[in-house]
């Protein structure tokens, strides 16, 4: 099958790995790109990282280029650098021994490329390609398995996964973002040895949940994973079969990118009945997953259990709106992100038709915080002097909320009024 380099491959990075490879074969070494990047280049996709493999050892690779990190060179891997850009360069090897379920106990190097496809984890993995010649090394029928959309391992799937145990989280990963199916027995051989895949790192775990989530179609991951009881593993404390709710998966599909707490929101959301905002922060900690990501998940997973008891009642409140969500929003991403109308619209997967209202509404620019109506702490002290500080957070707040019903009443004399009536009725 010819890969047509030259229209999938942009300039720059095309110029690179002619660079690499003409700079690797004048030294009198071999050199192919190989692994995901050839498969999406089978697919007809450009790729988003570019891997080779040598028969140059790791001292030799640094030899030739002027800017290369040690990024794995205990496992035949550096990074070269040109323009800033990455180019990871493993050397051929055999993985020996995995006692431990997660890496080898130790590599061989200078083996032949073929001994090197074959330690790889799936068929659609295993492919190499010369730069130069064109040549498409296939010794695996990974291209079959791709034309067939088939996730598939080299070798026995039991052997493989026992080797490491993230490959069957890899093997459903690729079958959400490609949307292949994985192959019977590959299938069969996650659930049977699970108690490898329990060994792994939470954080390569949930690493490979956040990589599902940049594909088309993270739903298909959190579905897999409920199926094949996967969660289980790392959270023994949850039921033993978790059923998902698909119409909130289908609003996941549909999230901003570039909103993972959302994303992990929605996740979650469709997997779990009445769990607490405390338990979710659990697991969301037990699984590795930043503070940033946790604190944002947390926020959008208690706005969806508070949108779902509401959103078939009439058009909701403006009062509700502001107090309830586009408050707590600026008050947490206003330091981190620019809110606007276009911020406001990726909240559409919790908000639904809603979401118009509320882009109204923040266009308005009404107060919504403390911070923005026009009387504060030190005006109450200025003012009340022998009012108790104690009362300061009740007094600001109930002048919060006369503005967030009436933004009209955000002037500094009239809030001086209203604290006024307040204070004395407060202290009656």
């Amino acid at each position: 099958m010819p890969i047509d380099i030259h229209s999938l491959v942009p300039q720059n990075y095309l110029n690179h790995l002619l660079q690499i490879d003409s700079a690797l074969k004048g030294a009198g070494f071999e050199c192919y790109l190989v692994g995901g990047s050839v498969r999406d280049l089978v697919m007809g996709k450009i790729p988003k990282e570019y891997d080779l493999t040598t028969n140059a050892e790791p001292k030799q690779v640094k030899r030739l280029f002027r800017t290369v990190i040690d990024t794995g060179i205990e496992h035949g891997t550096v990074t070269v650098v040109l323009d800033k850009i990455n180019y990871e360069i493993t050397t051929y090897r055999i993985d020996k021994d995995y006692t431990d379920g997660r890496r080898p106990d130790h590599v061989e190097f200078g083996t032949t490329l073929s001994e090197d496809l074959k330690r790889r984890d799936f068929t659609m993995n295993a492919l190499a390609f010369d730069i130069k010649s064109g040549l498409l090394v296939d010794e695996h029928l990974g291209i079959r398995d791709i034309e067939q959309k088939i996730i598939r391992t080299i070798g026995n799937p039991m052997k493989r996964f026992t080797e490491d145990g993230l490959r069957p989280i890899r093997a459903l990963r690729f079958a959400s973002t490609l949307n292949f199916s994985i192959e019977p027995e590959t299938k069969k051989a996650i659930h049977e040895t699970k108690q490898i895949t329990k060994k792994i790192s939470l954080e390569r775990f949930q690493d490979e949940v956040l990589k599902s989530f940049l594909g088309p179609k993270p739903s298909r991951m959190i579905q897999l994973l409920a199926e094949e009881s996967i969660f289980q593993i790392f959270l023994p404390d949850l039921p033993a079969q978790l059923v998902t709710k698909d119409d909130i998966l289908e609003r996941l599909d549909q999230t901003s990118k570039e909103l993972i707490g959302l994303q992990l929101a929605l996740a979650f959301f469709s997997l779990f009945d009445g769990i607490s905002l405390k338990e979710l922060e659990t697991i969301l900690k037990t699984l590795k997953f930043s503070g940033q990501n946790t604190k944002d998940c947390l926020l959008f997973y208690e706005f969806l259990s508070k949108w779902e008891t509401i959103k078939n009642s009439d058009e909701p409140n403006e009062f509700v709106l502001k107090k309830e969500y586009l408050a707590p929003v600026k008050r947490h991403f206003q330091l981190r992100i620019q809110i606007d109308a276009e911020f406001i619209l990726k909240l559409k997967p919790i908000f639904g038709e809603s979401i118009s209202q509320m882009i109204r509404i923040w266009e308005e620019e009404p107060p919504l915080l403390l911070t923005d109506i026009k009387f504060n702490g030190n005006h109450l002290s200025e003012t009340y002097p022998e009012l108790a500080k104690t009362n300061y957070g009740m007094v600001l707040n109930y002048l919060l909320d006369l503005v967030l019903h009436s933004p009209k009443e955000n002037e500094y004399s009239r809030l001086l009024h209203h604290s006024a009536e307040f204070i004395s009725n407060l202290t009656k």
